[in-house]
């Protein structure tokens, strides 16, 4: 399966962008992935148009499936058609890390399900900032992990691991340890620690491997201080924080912010079943001080029996796919015959495409056809 896992801290921003292609179509992608979960910080207020927008830009082929907040943090999930059959046991939950440990400022979002027989996990976060929190974030990272709460998910599927002292750990209280993939990503606000003369000096250069080496999060992960288990692909790109808004300048304020990787995506999983294709930023969208960052990954998925994939239950979010695609309409004119060539050749391509298209069409459709009327009542 093709994932595009997508995070942006959108500045609070009140106006919703309309234009989004570059963000979620990049140009290094050929085709339209099999599911696309993209996490927003300081998100715009209008969530609903913001999830109406990601609809329309990726159309009729791709649906709403859960959406989730903790304030201003924001986390939704999209995907094929044809793959509301083999989703299930959908959840969320959330923890709030701001002052007090009550403020929403700040915390995390999770949604976990079942594709076909693989659990997965989803956390965007937006955790403390300033450059001396290190500290800070790492309990932070620590208690969301501990604290998200799936008690209704059949979590107690990861064996005890063993200890280096023989014998066998107790359970896992970090919820990370008990899904078959996770991806973690956001605003994690982990800075590079050096001058902002030092920072200017290495990208004038287009060497960013200097800042690398002073990047907090990298740190903190090699001494396991921090995200146990996790991994990064390779950042090749230059830092997403921070701009000024509405500019391709790093922060010229008083401050003086040093330029900084605070949006980041990490992820883990058992049998080393996710494989990284892309890992990039979108330069184009400035209105924000951050730059969207994306991933784009292969997910081998376990088989499950027929009876588990029944349990699905087919449900999207009609009435955002309704406005969604009445949108599309006068973006894209039914009079005009070059726009509907193209998107009849997209179509093609997006089903030659899809990993259900070649592995699993056929199965579901029988099982689609022998559960037709239950099927028929649930999309109804």
């Amino acid at each position: 399966m093709s994932l595009f896992i997508g995070t942006w801290n959108m500045h609070s921003e009140k106006d919703v962008p309309l234009l989004v292609e570059e963000f979620l179509m990049p140009p290094e992608c050929e085709f339209l992935q099999d599911m696309y979960v993209i996490g927003t910080q300081e998100c715009t207020p209008h969530k609903r148009e913001w999830e109406v927008t990601v609809q329309a830009t990726l159309g009729p082929t791709h649906v709403l499936v859960r959406s989730e907040s903790l304030g201003d943090i924001h986390l939704i999930i999209l995907v094929r058609r044809e793959m509301i059959w083999i989703i299930r046991d959908v959840q969320s939950s959330t923890v709030a890390c701001g002052a007090g440990g009550v403020m929403r400022n700040k915390g995390a979002v999770g949604i976990i399900l079942t594709i076909f027989g693989s659990s997965m996990l989803f956390i965007t976060a937006h955790l403390r900032a300033h450059s001396s929190k290190i500290k800070e974030r790492n309990y932070d990272s620590l208690r969301i992990a501990t604290s998200l709460d799936f008690s209704r998910y059949d979590l107690n599927t990861a064996p005890p691991q063993p200890t280096e002292m023989g014998g066998e750990e107790k359970l896992s209280q970090d919820c990370t340890d008990k899904v078959d993939c996770v991806f973690w990503f956001g605003d994690l606000n982990y800075r590079v620690a050096c001058s902002r003369g030092f920072a200017e000096e290495a990208m004038q250069s287009n060497d960013i491997e200097p800042l690398l080496e002073k990047e907090q999060l990298l740190q903190q992960m090699k001494s396991r201080a921090a995200f146990r288990g996790f991994t990064e692909a390779p950042i090749n790109f230059p830092p997403t924080f921070k701009f000024d808004c509405g500019s391709v300048e790093y922060d010229t304020s008083p401050k003086q912010r040093v330029p900084s990787w605070t949006d980041r995506i990490l992820y883990k999983s058992r049998q080393d079943s996710i494989t990284p294709q892309l890992y990039h930023y979108c330069p184009s969208l400035t209105f924000s001080d951050h730059r969207p960052v994306f991933g784009v990954y292969l997910v081998t998925l376990k088989p499950s029996p027929i009876s588990s994939t029944i349990r699905a239950t087919g449900w999207f979010d009609k009435r955002a796919y309704a406005r969604a695609m009445k949108r599309r309409q006068s973006m894209y004119p039914k009079g005009n015959s070059s726009t509907a060539n193209l998107q009849e050749a997209q179509k093609r391509k997006l089903k030659e495409a899809s990993f259900v298209y070649k592995a699993v069409n056929k199965p579901v459709k029988k099982v689609m056809a022998s559960h037709k009327n239950s099927f028929i009542c649930t999309v109804m």
